[in-house]
């Protein structure tokens, strides 16, 4: 790509000239850039670069649908560099508040004439622990058991642990059961038995 120029000169004239742009087209090479995790309710953002000639139109997809279908995302594209050997574009992807549905594949598409180009990444969201029992109080007789049950939600997955007016049950299986079963990747449902 360039400016080429013929030149002619004899002895009748001066020197005589003419120049050619040539412009090398070429696919999108497309890049996504930023951190793959980040924890709710953060702002979060990715930028996908994309260099080509000419121009691309760029479009971002979440987990296989485009992103102006998913409430809660925001896009925005900027050109960088705009030159007639090549063109480059950034478009940035906005989060403002992360939850855990918005953990999944993300993808920038570039086209342009000469072809297609893409990058994808990974997000995790990271979400806090929330424990939860499903009844506040419990009344029984002294003679009979009681289940209580504590359901856990978080990204990575909580641990649980079991404490009596605010001091740590120790695990004593004559006097405790405690069964735990994961319920959804992110959810823990444990139960003490007393």
């Amino acid at each position: 790509a360039g400016t080429y120029t013929c030149q002619a000169n004899n002895s009748v004239r001066n020197t005589s000239m003419d120049s050619v742009e040539v412009v090398v087209q070429f696919i999108p090479n497309v890049t996504i850039s930023g951190n793959d995790t980040v924890t709710s309710p953060d702002t979060f953002q990715y930028t996908c670069t994309v260099v080509s000639s000419p121009v691309a139109d760029i479009s971002w997809y979440f987990d296989g649908t485009e992103t102006s279908r998913v409430a809660g995302l925001n896009v925005t594209v900027t050109t960088t560099d705009n030159t007639t050997l090549r063109t480059t574009q950034e478009s940035v992807l906005t989060i403002p508040l992360t939850n855990s549905s918005f953990g999944g594949s993300y993808e920038c598409r570039a086209n342009n004439s000469e072809g297609n180009g893409n990058d994808t990444r990974n997000l995790t969201v990271l979400v806090s622990p929330l424990a939860t029992i499903e009844d506040p109080q419990i009344t029984v007789n002294e003679t009979n058991n009681i289940t209580i049950t504590c359901n856990a939600m978080g990204i990575p997955s909580p641990n649980i642990t079991w404490q009596f007016n605010m001091t740590d049950i120790t695990i004593d299986m004559t006097k405790y059961i405690v069964s735990t079963s994961s319920v959804v990747g992110s959810d823990k449902n444990n139960e003490v038995t007393s």
